[in-house]
């Protein structure tokens, strides 16, 4: 009789998951209309978006990160654009997105499922969700990719400290999802550091060992997984050194020696910024809250990571919004405890009532008001989805390349406008397709440019009109390049185009 009941229960269990994985697909599918990405918009990717998609375009032509372009993002970011490439030239990282926003959702479900009902662990899920609107920032990032590996370690962490579940496979899948992020991008790791020394900690204290060490192991494995054959790509192909320097050296250039951004009162502007709002408020005082309570280590780790996570999203002193992603998985367990909580109540009467009047209040203020927004333009932008939404000016200079060079050719795009390499699908002259604002960051990188400028000389130079400087003037000028367009000869507008 128990073996049905336990069967009886698995089934409904497995049901449960693929009800809402499908669930979260679907919802995944509809909010992705807000990507830059969407093969239905036909719209110009964003400035960092373009960047990623640029390098992606480079390594299918046989050229290297950081060795042949220049960037300060994790490996793993260009990689997954290089397999969207590979779908479609230019929407196929869209259907990479699908996939990542669908396990996050799915496993922001899971992560309320461990405290509360299916239905509260439904509002969790959205409630969560809600904030990826004000954060998502056009899509393809490096926060939206890193989201479901924060999931799945924020769900084996705590469903270790809270039903003691553990094994081999899950302590590989957190390491995985560890060097997943770390490849990514290193400061959003917090949930690895203060766990991990948490679970050491209690097994140092308790003197287990062997299940320490076999922790230790399955982790380490995990992680190696994923870091060591990046690694091993980029040592064989000579890119290594240039990784060590672009992705660790040059990002703590960035975040400390960057003007402002060293600051304190920066630093505490853009902490501020990411905890004022009422979702990550109401879930950090959850938190501080249930600390005294049942499963205290685990909460008070929770609260701990809560903390350090926010001051790690801000140690670069700016507040750019799409940093606030990595918030998104972090409140959902904090919000699930409230649920419990309402579960909790003894008289039944009451209990239902204040379920109610929380889930219209939820639903009303936190949650449908930007998922109408978001749906209520789906019928025109299916029935325009063939329209190009890309600027004029993007057009006509895209236009001009393509007139004036081959594709073997190399072009330079002096400023911050790598979307035209991909529109044009031309590779960039030097190793710098972008300079600003990194080379305000390290000004050796404007002296470099300029060497390789010298040395390759471009047949087409585009200048964004805001970014012409003397430095790019000078080059031009002693290198007899001439003004073939410009949107206004006397105000300049966006872009200019220089031909040898």
């Amino acid at each position: 009789m128990e073996k049905t009941k336990k069967k009886r229960s698995l089934i409904s269990s497995n049901q449960e998951n693929i009800i809402a994985f499908l669930v979260s697909t679907v919802i995944a599918f509809f909010f992705l209309l807000k990507s830059w990405q969407h093969p239905w918009l036909n719209v110009e990717t964003g400035t960092d978006s373009s960047v990623f998609k640029t390098i992606a375009m480079m390594m299918e032509k046989g050229y290297m990160p950081y060795r042949d372009s220049f960037d300060h993002k994790g490996p793993l970011l260009y990689i997954l654009n290089w397999i969207g490439g590979k779908i479609s030239s230019y929407g196929g990282i869209w259907v990479i997105e699908l996939i990542f926003l669908a396990v996050t959702i799915f496993m922001i479900y899971k992560i309320a499922r461990l405290s509360c009902k299916g239905n509260f662990a439904m509002i969790v899920m959205l409630v969560s969700l809600s904030l990826l609107f004000g954060y998502f920032d056009g899509g393809n990032l490096t926060e939206e990719y890193a989201m479901p590996f924060l999931t799945i370690g924020i769900f084996i962490f705590i469903d270790y400290l809270k039903n003691k579940k553990i094994s081999m496979m899950r302590l590989i899948l957190s390491g995985l999802s560890c060097g997943v992020v770390l490849l990514l991008r290193p400061n959003m790791i917090a949930v690895w550091l203060t766990f991990c020394i948490t679970i050491f900690v209690i097994h140092i204290w308790n003197k287990n060992w062997k299940e320490l060490g076999s922790m230790i192991i399955g982790f380490s494995i995990g992680v190696l997984l994923i870091v060591l054959p990046i690694l091993i790509w980029l040592a064989v192909h000579h890119s290594l050194v240039p990784f060590w320097e672009d992705y660790i050296v040059f990002n703590t250039q960035y975040t400390s020696e960057e003007g402002n951004r060293a600051l304190f009162s920066a630093k505490w502007d853009s902490f501020l910024s990411f905890f004022n709002t009422s979702v990550c408020m109401i879930a950090f005082f959850s938190m501080l809250y249930h600390c005294k309570e049942k499963n205290r280590i685990l909460n008070r780790t929770y609260l701990a990571y809560m903390i350090f996570n926010l001051l790690l999203i801000c140690m670069s002193g700016m507040v750019y919004s799409h940093y606030g992603m990595i918030i998104v998985p972090m409140v959902s367990y904090p919000l699930s405890l409230i649920f419990s909580d309402i579960e909790d109540i003894e008289i039944n009467s009451i209990s239902k009532a204040i379920s109610i009047l929380v889930s219209i209040y939820v639903l009303s203020t936190m949650i449908l008001p930007d998922w109408i927004e978001t749906v209520k333009g789906l019928p025109n932008t299916f029935e325009n989805r063939k329209d190009c939404n890309i600027s004029d000016t993007a057009m006509t200079v895209a236009k001009i390349i393509e007139e004036n060079t081959e594709d073997s050719e190399k072009i330079s795009v002096y400023g911050n406008w790598n979307f035209i390499y991909i529109l044009t699908n031309r590779s960039h002259a030097t190793r710098y397709s972008y300079q600003f604002p990194i080379s305000e960051v390290k000004p050796e990188i404007m002296e470099e440019y300029i060497e390789q400028m010298e040395e390759e000389q471009p047949p087409i130079v585009v200048v964004q009109a805001e970014c012409k400087d003397d430095t790019i003037s000078s080059f031009l000028e002693d290198n007899q390049y001439e003004l073939i367009w410009s949107e206004n000869k006397e105000t300049m507008d966006e872009a200019l185009v220089y031909m040898k």
